[in-house]
C-alpha cells in the first residue's frame, strides 16, 4: 500500500533535514511514499491533559488518509501516540459515531482502520534490505536516544519493549556504527518538560548529553524531532548549563543514508551543519 508521510509541526517548520533524508532512505528501501499537504497538527498527547477535543482533530488526520486509501508513516514519537492512542479510543462505536458526526460537518467520515506507524517500525521491517544496501559501514561511536512514545505505553504503541527498547539499537547497529552505552540512554530526552518548565527540560538534556560524551559518543543519534528540537536547537543554553554537554544531533536516516552511500546534500546534512569526526 502507498503511504503518507506525516510531517506534523516539528519537522515541517525546523527539520528539513529529517524530511530530506527520511525520504531519501525509504526510498531506497522500496517504501511508495507520497506527499500530503492537508494534514494538520496531530493534537498532541499534551493537549488531552487539558481538553477531550482532541479525538477530533486526530481523527479528521485520519480521515483524510482513508479518503486517500493510504496508510500513514509517522516521523516523531508524539504523532505517533497520538494517531494509535485515537484508533485505540475509536474501537468504541459510540465514540466513532459521534467523532463521526463533527467530521461530517467537513465531509469526512472515518472507520477506525488507518494503519500508522512510526519510521523505526517501518525501518524494522527493512532490516534485510538495509543489511544489503550498507555500502559504506560507518565508523564511528554514537549514543541512542530512543523516542519515547513510539513505545509508551505499550497498550497504545505495541511496538517493542517499552521500557528498555531495541530497535533502534538493532538498526544503528547495521550501519557499523559503534554504539555507545551511557548511563542515562533510556530516560525522556526532556523536550516535552519545556512546555513547563525550561530550566528543567535544558537540565535533563544537558544531563543526557553530557553523560553521552563522557561515555564517548561522537554524535547523538534521535529519531524523533522532539528530541532533536532540545539537543539542537536549545544548545546553547545546554552547554551553558554544561560546557561539556556538546554532541552533533544525527536523525537516525542520516546515519543510514551516509552507510547507504548517500551524498550530505541528499541527506540534509548541511542545512543545520552537522560535521561528524
Amino acid at each position: 500500500m502507498e503511504r503518507l508521510l506525516y510531517l506534523g509541526c516539528m519537522i515541517y517548520n525546523r527539520f528539513p533535514d529529517y524530511e530530506l533524508s527520511a525520504k531519501a532512505v525509504l526510498s531506497k528501501l522500496g517504501v511508495k511514499l507520497r506527499d500530503f499537504h492537508e494534514f494538520s497538527c496531530c493534537s498532541s498527547t499534551f493537549i488531552p491533559s487539558a481538553s477531550d477535543e482532541w479525538i477530533y482533530l486526530a481523527a479528521y488526520n485520519l480521515a483524510l488518509a482513508e479518503r486517500q486509501n493510504a496508510a500513514i508513516i509517522t516521523l516523531c514519537g508524539t504523532c505517533t501516540s497520538t494517531f494509535k492512542r485515537a484508533n485505540l479510543m475509536l474501537q468504541d462505536e459510540k465514540l466513532l459515531e459521534k467523532v463521526n458526526s463533527r467530521l461530517g460537518e467537513v465531509g469526512l467520515s472515518y472507520s477506525g482502520k488507518v494503519s500508522v506507524n512510526h519510521l523505526l517500525e517501518v525501518l524494522k521491517e527493512k532490516e534485510n534490505k538495509i543489511k544489503v544496501l550498507v555500502r559504506q559501514p560507518l565508523k564511528l561511536r554514537v549514543a541512542l536516544q530512543h523516542p519515547c512514545n513510539v513505545f509508551r505505553p505499550s497498550y497504545v504503541a505495541r511496538f517493542d519493549d517499552p521500557a528498555k527498547p531495541r530497535a533502534m539499537r538493532e538498526i544503528v547497529t547495521l550501519t557499523g556504527a559503534e554504539i555507545v552505552d551511557y548511563a542515562e540512554e533510556y530516560e525522556c530526552c526532556g523536550s516535552t518538560l519545556l512546555l513547563t518548565s525550561q530550566a528543567l527540560g535544558i537540565g535533563a538534556g544537558a544531563s543526557k548529553l553530557a553523560s553521552a560524551q563522557r561515555a564517548g559518543a561522537e554524535a547523538m543519534v534521535v529519531a524523533c524531532g522532539n528530541c532533536a528540537y532540545l539537543f539542537d536547537r536549545h544548545k546553547e543554553e545546554i552547554k551553558k548549563r554544561n560546557p561539556s554537554a556538546e554532541l552533533p544531533t544525527l536523525f537516525i536516516t542520516q546515519l543510514l543514508g551516509l552507510a547507504f552511500g548517500l551524498s550530505r546534500e541528499e541527506l540534509g546534512l548541511d542545512i543545520r551543519g552537522v560535521e561528524l569526526g
